[in-house]
């Protein structure tokens, strides 16, 4: 508060993306209550769908599982735990490669952790990806364990895309635990075991890209919202 310099008062409308995020800020500006509304993030699913058909997306000749995460290489995203959870995998003989689509101040720590392990050939560091849309639709489970989210948008491209997701329990507002994905806890063996369940049960992943393909990734109501925070009007 003492560093926010009284700025919200400045506001009309105050808009949390996730009902999480308005619960912790109300926790800490309870004040505010009257004009902070949940704004959900809006993407654009028609572009999302269509960027999945061109072009692009894998050009290994990998024959195993492929597993996908696409987020900046930063503290929040927690790659080392991917990496521990990839070297966990690789010594339990899963047929499994992980490619990450983004860039960030972490890629050299991570580098050095990747050969470390001798991962070099299992955990692909990508880089930044004008168009991701194909290696979502590609992949074979889509993994999001982060420390902490906001409202994840990676997560609804992959609902979009209809892929079988693994996440962080701090993504639980967008997963529902062995309904549309699972849910895990934030280390090495717990990924390893969420990550392994889907590798080694088929069914269970296409149950899931299913599942996710129901999910609402947009709300109706979004719009009409957005008019009444512009317009001033309850």
């Amino acid at each position: 508060p003492q560093l926010d310099g009284g700025c919200y008062d400045l506001f009309d409308r105050i808009c949390p993306v996730s009902d999480e995020v308005k619960e912790h800020f109300l926790a800490v500006y309870p004040q505010y209550e009257k004009k902070t509304k949940v704004f959900h993030n809006m993407i654009d699913t028609d572009k999302i769908r269509k960027g999945a058909e061109k072009p692009g997306g894998f050009d290994d000749d990998f024959a195993g599982v492929r597993l996908l995460t696409v987020g900046r290489l930063t503290a929040q995203k927690a790659y080392e735990v991917a990496v521990d959870a990839m070297k966990l995998l690789k010594e339990r003989g899963r047929n499994a490669r992980w490619y990450i689509l983004g860039e960030g101040e972490e890629r050299k720590a991570l580098e050095k952790k990747i050969k470390e392990y001798g991962l070099e050939q299992d955990f692909l560091l990508l880089g930044a990806k004008e168009n991701p849309y194909p290696y979502y639709k590609q992949c074979d489970i889509y993994v999001h364990a982060t420390r902490f989210e906001g409202k994840s948008i990676a997560i609804q491209e992959a609902q979009t895309l209809g892929c079988a997701i693994v996440a962080s329990e701090c993504n639980r507002e967008q997963i529902t635990d062995g309904e549309d994905g699972i849910l895990c806890a934030l280390d090495a063996a717990a990924v390893k075991e969420a990550v392994g369940f889907l590798i080694r049960n088929p069914d269970r992943r296409r149950a899931y890209a299913q599942a996710a393909l129901k999910c609402p990734v947009n709300y109706e109501n979004e719009e009409r919202l957005l008019e009444q925070l512009l317009s001033g009007k309850e």
